[in-house]
């Protein structure tokens, strides 16, 4: 692949990602307000299942994958030293 090639795949997956919390922001609000006015539990629990939602993709957005792991070369190597993963997120 080459770079062109590989920064616009790079920029349009950091669209889409920011176009998905976007999108998931918008509905909590709008859910939030909905909520408020009715007290419906179903919209609660729904509200709930679109904050856990987003939490979902912001941390799997491509700036927080990148952040651990750089781009690698075109051999495959990766072009810095990966870091490792925060000590909160290892297993036991």
């Amino acid at each position: 692949m080459n770079a062109d090639t590989e920064s616009q795949q790079r920029r349009l997956l950091t669209l889409a990602a920011s176009a998905s919390v976007a999108t998931a922001l918008v509905l909590i609000a709008v859910k939030t307000v909905a909520w408020m006015m009715t007290g419906s539990v179903s919209l609660l629990a729904s509200l709930v299942d679109s904050v856990m939602d987003s939490l979902a993709s912001l941390m799997t957005s491509p700036r927080s994958i990148t952040r651990w792991y750089p781009p690698t070369t075109s051999t495959g190597s990766a072009t810095a030293k990966r870091k490792p993963w925060p000590a909160s997120a290892r297993r036991c």
